[in-house]
């Protein structure tokens, strides 16, 4: 994984990047540092601190468990004169398609339907519960989640 690549991709305006790769051993230091950066935002609101930490911790933990690589990392910018935090959650595995494979059910899937599958309720490669990526998505398509994060 090229990280300068991603900074270039992502975050080509940005003010003050931090990278922070994590593991098994220290995902929640990474995950509470993570945290710590949106609890100092005065104008996020409670609800929507506890949905986005919820989402960051699935992310980073699927990372570890499906991913087929032992590290990840976090790429965060915040921009004080636009308001805005900006956060990356990346690994260099397998990919989704080839974990969802893993379960017999989807291993004849293309890349396109992992990634419509992957975000259903109960799709899973075996190693999970199939929750983690649906909730995520349900929580970020939702009407009321979204206008807040709109507002924000």
């Amino acid at each position: 994984m090229n990280v300068d690549t991603l900074i270039h991709q992502y975050f080509p305006s940005a003010e003050n990047v931090c990278i922070e790769m994590f593991d098994e051993k220290n995902i929640q230091q990474v995950y509470r540092r993570l945290v710590e950066v949106l609890i100092h935002q005065p104008e996020v609101e409670t609800s929507l601190l506890q949905g986005m930490s919820y989402c960051f911790y699935e992310v980073m933990d699927n990372v570890l468990i499906h991913s087929g690589k032992n590290v990840g990392i976090v790429i965060t910018n915040y921009s004080e004169s636009q308001h805005l935090i900006q956060i990356l959650v990346a690994d260099d595995g397998i990919g989704i398609r080839r974990s969802l494979a893993q379960n017999t059910e989807y291993e004849n899937i293309s890349e396109q339907q992992a990634l419509e599958y992957c975000i259903r309720d109960r799709v899973s490669d075996g190693k999970g519960m199939g929750f983690g990526l649906y909730s995520t998505s349900t929580l970020n398509s939702d009407p009321i989640w979204t206008s807040i994060l709109r507002l924000w």
